[in-house]
């Protein structure tokens, strides 16, 4: 049996088998983990996603009230809800109303001082702060307009409580972001009497929407579809309740006034979304659409304008 030339071949035949299989399963194991791990970045892109969307770590520190130029004090409030804000006021009287701004997405109470300086020089005082999660507030991330106008109303409950501020109805004005944030606030406190929305949307449907899949055109990845729970157990909200085209018309009989540049691109706040606003609100309602500017462009492109329309709206409604 020792010599039978048929084990003796069978031996031979199957030793290059063992040879090369090492080589071809090594080749395997780096495919399967590179698609693995293409399938792992794939799946935890839309968590990423979410995070990207609502943290905002950049410029966290309150900016020197020297650059202000108008005479402010810094102050903190509570937002409704608990939250630790932080802003400034500036008085140009203690009998005048008291105009509060709110500026845009992951943007800081700074953004606002151009609106600041031409309502105070009006007359008006002014209350700029940095919403949460933005800025010098309190917070990590911003909540996309499900939770900011807690932090308005508690703009409103401060400057209820000053002592030496004697009116105690209020003015509104936001823009972008904080156009939306706006209405939404203004439906909620009778003590705001007229309310500017600069560049408004009219719900987050479009941000949903977009969270389905990344689109680099002519290419669309389709992505799994957790990103919009992910976001509202981030905010603690529910993201599509945030709708100024439901509240608009809520804020009647108060007074509002929708501003739009014509060739407004932002995929968030079309020209569209404004007309859709203006027919929902009640009277009274004034509507302004800039030929020029783009988004929240008209203060630039048609600067003595704007300021003539605003602080006459705010004239007449307050």
């Amino acid at each position: 049996m020792k010599g039978n030339p048929t084990n003796v071949t069978s031996y031979d035949v199957a030793a290059p088998t063992k040879h090369f299989s090492p080589v071809f399963s090594r080749g395997s194991r780096i495919f399967l983990l590179l698609f693995s791990l293409l399938i792992l970045i794939w799946a935890l892109l839309p968590a990423a996603r979410a995070v990207t969307l609502i943290m905002n770590r950049a410029g966290r520190s309150a900016p020197a009230a020297s650059l202000a130029g108008i005479p402010v004090q810094e102050i903190q409030f509570h937002a409704s809800d608990g939250v630790l804000l932080s802003g400034w006021l500036a008085i140009a009287s203690a009998h005048a109303p008291t105009i509060i701004l709110v500026h845009g997405f992951k943007g800081s109470r700074f953004e606002m001082l151009p609106y600041a300086r031409f309502l105070y020089k009006g007359g008006y005082n002014v209350l700029l702060y940095d919403s949460r999660g933005s800025g010098a507030s309190a917070g990590w991330g911003i909540t996309l307009g499900a939770r900011e106008p807690d932090d308005v109303l508690g703009a409103v409950q401060y400057l209820k409580g000053r002592t030496d501020l004697t009116a105690k109805h209020f003015g509104l004005l936001g823009i972008s972001l904080g156009a939306g944030i706006a209405l939404m606030a203004a439906a909620r406190e009778p003590a705001i009497k007229a309310t500017v929305a600069d560049s408004a949307w009219v719900d987050e449907s479009a941000q949903i929407e977009h969270m389905g899949n990344i689109s680099r055109p002519p290419f669309t990845l389709p992505l799994l579809p957790y990103e919009p729970a992910l976001v509202d157990l981030l905010i603690g909200a529910h993201l599509a309740d945030s709708r100024p085209l439901a509240v608009i018309a809520q804020i009647a009989p108060r007074a509002v006034f929708l501003i739009h540049s014509a060739d407004d691109h932002n995929a968030t706040t079309p020209l569209a979304g404004e007309h859709q606003l203006y027919v929902a609100a009640r009277a009274p309602k004034q509507q302004w659409i800039a030929p020029s500017g783009g988004h929240v462009g008209a203060i630039k492109a048609h600067t003595a304008e704007y300021e003539q329309r605003v602080l006459a709206f705010f004239a007449h409604y307050l």
